[in-house]
């Protein structure tokens, strides 16, 4: 029962800092042009800063196999989440439709995600993380913007490539490959910037959750579908499939299912006002999930956790 245990605590302290995202909204602290600069802080500047710290390590060809499986792990979460959105999620409004497919695909596993995988797996965790996360940016630019819009647009397929995330991927990665570490005076400075990822991304959560309006996600009822995908199905599935896997390295197992079994990504709404649409009922989607995943996320993650551990 470790696993499960271990991984409640965490998802516990990472909804206590959302608290204080949470009370900052409730008392004016914070508002909403202050939390968006906050946001785009941790996702320009922390992120990548937190991905090329974690490849600060020497070139491993096993590590290199564990980067193999975390891609195709990836790819196949993604993919099977899109094939079962469009098989089991209906609404008979169209743009709400969208939404709720996007938010089955797309899982928050940057802000829920890379916390997550670094309380319980170290920086190793958000090595193998950050694979998923460079599967995510890729589909989100290309069959997100089409699943929102209804089709493609000229600018999704640049900014596929064009984003913080893998920036700091390409950053990183040469370091990795040539076993190159950074001086200790440059390390230093990014891995402090790096570790402020976890207390702002939970701020960034609350602040948006004292705000929700939890009763617009259930005025359709594929939200219940979608997030039973979201947060069950999906991340079951692919544990089940990893379970019968053999050779492939523990953390790289854990590291996968951590952000399927992540909540809806806020993606979902930022899109949709992005492209034109309202985003009142994807704002109260991600908050649904957000507060659905507390029970969740400790279950799915704990059991995959106690599971791969009896297994090489």
């Amino acid at each position: 029962m470790d696993g499960f245990f271990i991984t409640a605590r965490q998802t516990v302290i990472l909804f206590m800092l959302m608290a204080f995202g949470f009370g900052a909204g409730k008392a004016r602290i914070l508002d909403a042009p202050s939390v968006k600069r906050l946001a785009d802080f941790v996702l320009v500047i922390v992120t990548p800063c937190l991905i090329v710290t974690s490849f600060q390590r020497p070139f491993d060809s096993a590590v290199m196999t564990g980067v193999v499986w975390s891609f195709a792990a990836a790819v196949f979460t993604h993919v099977a989440s899109i094939a079962l959105s469009h098989l089991v999620v209906r609404d008979r409004d169209a743009a709400r439709e969208r939404a709720l497919r996007f938010a089955t695909v797309f899982s928050n596993a940057g802000f829920m995600g890379f916390p997550l995988e670094y309380a319980l797996l170290g920086p190793e965790g958000v090595f193998y993380g950050s694979v998923y996360v460079v599967v995510f940016h890729l589909l989100c630019w290309t069959y997100g913007v089409w699943e929102i819009k209804g089709g493609f647009g000229d600018e999704s397929v640049l900014k596929a490539f064009i984003n913080p995330g893998l920036v700091g991927i390409a950053v990183g990665l040469p370091f990795f490959l040539l076993s190159i570490k950074l001086p200790q005076i440059i390390a230093e400075p990014v891995k402090t910037i790096g570790d402020l990822n976890t207390s702002l991304s939970m701020v960034v959560l609350g602040f948006h959750l004292a705000g929700a309006r939890f009763a617009a996600a259930f005025s359709s009822p594929g939200t219940y579908a979608a997030l039973a995908l979201r947060h069950i199905v999906v991340p079951a599935v692919l544990t089940a499939i990893l379970f019968f896997l053999p050779g492939v390295n523990e953390t790289v197992r854990l590291a996968a299912v951590i952000p399927a079994a992540a909540p809806v990504g806020a993606s979902v709404a930022m899109f949709a006002v992005r492209y034109g649409g309202d985003g009142e009922f994807p704002a109260a989607l991600v908050a649904v999930s957000t507060v659905f995943s507390i029970a969740t996320m400790p279950v799915v993650v704990g059991v995959a956790k106690m599971l791969f551990g009896g297994v090489s």
